[in-house]
């Protein structure tokens, strides 16, 4: 039989709202192009279109709730992806930007860097909040604060 404050650490984390990735969570990641995801046109965004979201990303939208998300993009990408996504009909609420060192193409494995999941990693574990992320590096050591999710994934754990 598990600790009762096992049990009701769990029943606590499985009430809280979870915070979303963004990109390769709720709308399609394609490395390289610059359509939706240019680091030095924080407004490429806002070329976001229906066809761009992920199943998860429909059912996000589609459930009217509003939602946090958790990215690796830079601060200045946070009023775009709040404008994008509110106009294609999400009800988006925080937007927590941690940032990344992106210069050149090159550069491109910063997005996931260790510095980048640390960062995740320890928001998710202050705020005891899961996160559901696309790539498992974010999620290292979060245990049930974290899911991990694919592209094509049509639901998660609530």
């Amino acid at each position: 039989m598990s600790h009762p404050l096992c049990y009701t650490v769990r029943m606590m984390i499985e009430k809280l709202k979870p915070l979303f990735d963004l990109d390769g969570t709720l709308i399609r990641e394609e490395r390289g192009s610059k359509r939706l995801f240019d680091f030095l046109k924080a407004d490429a965004i806002l070329n976001l279109t229906k066809h761009d979201l992920t199943p998860l990303g429909e059912l996000v939208r589609d459930s009217g709730k509003e939602f946090d998300i958790l990215t690796a993009r830079g601060p200045e990408n946070a009023k775009f992806i709040r404008i994008a996504l509110s106009s294609l009909g999400f009800n988006v609420g925080r937007i927590i930007t941690v940032g990344v060192d992106i210069n050149e193409p090159k550069d491109w494995g910063k997005v996931s860097s260790k510095r980048v999941a640390a960062k995740k990693i320890r928001i998710a574990k202050w705020v005891m909040r899961k996160l559901v992320d696309n790539d498992e590096r974010n999620l290292e050591g979060l245990g049930e604060l974290g899911e991990l999710v694919s592209q094509d994934q049509t639901e998660f754990n609530r």
